[in-house]
């Protein structure tokens, strides 16, 4: 397991995308630095999981309202 929690901070590192305040990486969203969140993006759906996060991220702001 952790191999998978390496690979996930290196994925954060390299790839990650600035949305709203947050930093999504595919299948986790980050706030200043620290995870918020993890969720299950299926295997092969490639940039969809950052999409995924922006949905995510977007309906939490629709909560707070």
């Amino acid at each position: 397991m952790l191999g998978t929690e390496l690979m996930s901070d290196a994925v954060a590192r390299n790839k990650t995308v600035a949305y709203k305040g947050y930093e999504i990486c595919m299948g986790s969203v980050y706030k200043d630095g620290e995870p918020l969140f993890h969720y299950y993006v299926p295997l092969g759906e490639g940039d969809g999981g950052v999409e995924q996060g922006k949905r995510i991220i977007d309906q939490m702001g629709k909560d707070s309202d």
